[in-house]
């Protein structure tokens, strides 16, 4: 998982002004300006729980925030909510430059919740059909590939642990926690692993593990060391590297894809066959 820096001046309030101001009809904008200051404070809240690491808080609610409830905001509904999302962000041209500017923030074009596909959709982290008071602000949009998008669905956590990692809120990219295993039989494969630093507190460790399953990440992840253990069998076939070169090719490049980024898939890689004698030793070639 990449971290995010939300490094743009475009804040809450004035997003959903934005997408609020775009409606024609006024009497629809009014319905959503008599709410603002109950918006305000809901939306602190999102900014409160993220830093903490605590979304899982906010209560489901369909429809109407429910009454009484202290993250209510009376007056509009559900499709209401989603609404300036689905009519106003992705198809009014001043809220929309809002959503171009979220999509350019991932590095490279990279999702940044599995680091492979390339950027194409806005993610809501707490799904907008369960919260819409949520489906235009910028906190709780996040770039991503439409593998991580789908295959997230609708999923959200209802306990600490069962969050998965916020780019904009979760960086832990100071240590590698993403590994590998070389093996052998019956041919030659990759499996990816998560081994986090002892360090986090358990409720990280899990948060970590469950981010890898979640996105299914063992699974995409070796499918695309398939490709490239395929790539390196024929270099070293046509190549009179020893083993000993080999090796150092391969610690070669798990340094330059660590320099890139720590947990990338390519680093655990080639880590992994540098460590492994077998594999420079001619496993290479099965």
């Amino acid at each position: 998982m990449r971290y995010i820096k939300l490094s743009f001046d475009c804040k809450p309030i004035t997003t959903y002004i934005t997408c609020v101001t775009s409606i024609q009809d006024l009497s629809q904008r009014n319905k959503y300006y008599h709410v603002l200051v109950n918006y305000a404070r809901i939306v602190g809240l999102y900014q409160k729980y993220g830093k903490e690491k605590k979304l899982y808080l906010f209560l489901t609610h369909n429809g109407m925030l429910k009454k009484n409830s202290k993250y209510n905001v009376s007056g509009v509904t559900s499709d209401d909510l989603k609404n300036l999302y689905k009519r106003q962000m992705l198809n009014n041209k001043e809220p929309r430059k809002i959503y171009d500017k979220l999509m350019s923030l991932a590095k490279l074009g990279k999702c940044p919740f599995c680091g492979l596909g390339q950027v194409s959709t806005l993610d809501h982290y707490l799904p907008k059909s369960e919260f819409p008071t949520f489906s235009v602000l910028p906190y709780n949009l996040i770039p991503c590939c439409k593998d991580c998008n789908h295959g997230k669905s609708i999923a959200y956590a209802v306990k600490e642990e069962e969050q998965t990692l916020h780019p904009y809120y979760d960086n832990y990219n100071d240590e590698q926690w993403l590994f590998a295993d070389v093996i052998e039989s019956p041919s030659l494969s990759i499996r990816y692993k998560v081994l986090p630093p002892e360090y986090l507190t358990d409720i990280e460790k899990r948060r970590l593990k469950k981010h890898f399953d979640e996105y299914s990440l063992d699974k995409r992840f070796s499918i695309e060391a398939s490709s490239e253990l395929a790539t390196l069998t024929h270099r070293f076939n046509i190549s009179s590297f020893d083993a000993k070169q080999i090796q150092e090719h391969l610690i070669s490049s798990e340094i330059a894809y660590m320099e890139q980024y720590v947990n990338s898939w390519q680093r655990a890689l080639y880590q992994a066959l540098g460590k492994s004698e077998w594999y420079c030793n001619g496993g290479y070639k099965i």
